[in-house]
C-alpha cells in the first residue's frame, strides 16, 4: 500500500539546488536501482530517536544518507547508521516505510534523473547507548523525544514522513 503524503514542489537544499519531492508512505520497498540514499527511523525501547546535526545541511535528521557502488539498500542504511551514531542494527528488523522521490529542477547533489531516498524504521529492543558519530558528516548524535525531534525538525520539507514513521511505531 502506498499513500502519497505531501508534495513539494520546489524544495531547496542546503547547496542552493531546487528538485519537486513527493513524500510517499509505503510499505514495500522502491526498487533498488532507483534508490541514490536510505535513512532510518530508529527508536529505543523507551521510546526515543536517534537524531543527528547535519552541519553541510544545518539540520537535525535521521541518521542516513548516500549509498556506495555495488552496496544494497539495506546495507546502506546499515553502514550509514553505524556511521552516524555507532548503533548496529539487525537488518532482518528493518521496515521500509516510505521514500522520498526528486525531480530535479537544477543541478544538485542527487543523480541528475532524480530518484528516490528510501525510509526504513526500526525499534531497537534497549534503552538506547549512547551515539557516537564516526563520520564528520553528521555530529552529537542524541536520543530525543518525539516533542523535542518534532521541536528540532518539524518544519523541514521532510518532517511529514518521518512523522508518519514515528506515529506508525507507536
Amino acid at each position: 500500500m502506498s499513500r502519497l503524503i505531501a508534495a513539494v514542489p520546489g524544495a531547496t537544499f542546503a547547496d542552493g539546488s531546487v528538485a519537486d519531492v513527493e513524500l510517499w508512505w509505503s510499505t514495500t520497498p522502491v526498487p533498488d536501482d532507483t534508490v541514490f540514499a536510505a535513512m532510518a527511523v530508529v527508536t529505543d525501547a523507551v521510546g526515543r530517536y536517534a537524531v543527528a546535526w547535519s552541519p553541510r545541511r544545518q539540520e537535525w535528521g535521521i541518521p542516513g544518507g548516500w549509498r556506495e557502488v555495488g552496496e544494497s539498500v539495506v546495507e546502506c542504511v546499515v553502514r550509514e547508521v553505524w556511521e552516524e551514531t555507532g548503533l548496529r542494527l539487525d537488518p532482518g528488523r528493518l521496515q521500509a516505510c516510505g521514500h522520498e522521490d526528486l525531480a530535479p529542477r537544477t543541478v544538485g547533489v542527487w543523480p541528475p534523473e532524480g530518484g528516490s531516498m528510501q525510509l526504513f524504521r526500526i525499534t531497537i529492543p534497549e534503552v538506547g547507548p549512547d551515539l557516537v558519530a564516526a563520520e564528520p558528516d553528521a555530529v552529537d548524535p542524541t536520543w530525543v523525544s518525539a516533542h523535542e525531534f518534532e521541536a528540532l525538525s518539524g518544519g523541514q520539507f521532510w518532517w511529514p514522513l518521518v512523522a508518519a514513521a514515528m506515529a506508525a511505531e507507536q
